[in-house]
């Protein structure tokens, strides 16, 4: 019981001690923590916009070269398709 009422009394005293030494009020503190949330949440806005448009850019590259891949192993197919004919028509 003696523990809980140092403790009681020490909370108090270090909510007293805070409310004397705070350098600015509670309206004033609450305004500035709010005003830093937003700035940070545009900060991070910003960043993950920035990050969205590497990625797209970076899909769009990969999707070129994919396209371009697939053009390439086409012509390969068709060329060994081609030549298969040409053995198979060869007479032995």
């Amino acid at each position: 019981m003696k523990g809980i009422l140092y403790f009681v009394f020490g909370a108090a005293i270090g909510a007293l001690a805070a409310l004397l030494f705070a350098p600015k009020s509670g309206t004033e503190l609450r305004g500035d923590i709010q005003q830093r949330a937003n700035i940070d949440l545009q900060r991070l806005q910003q960043s993950y916009e920035q990050g969205m448009a590497e990625m797209n850019k970076k899909m769009e590259q990969i999707q070129a070269q994919l396209k371009k891949n697939e053009k390439v192993s086409q012509e390969l197919v068709e060329e060994l398709k081609a030549d298969e004919g040409v053995v198979a028509e060869t007479p032995a």
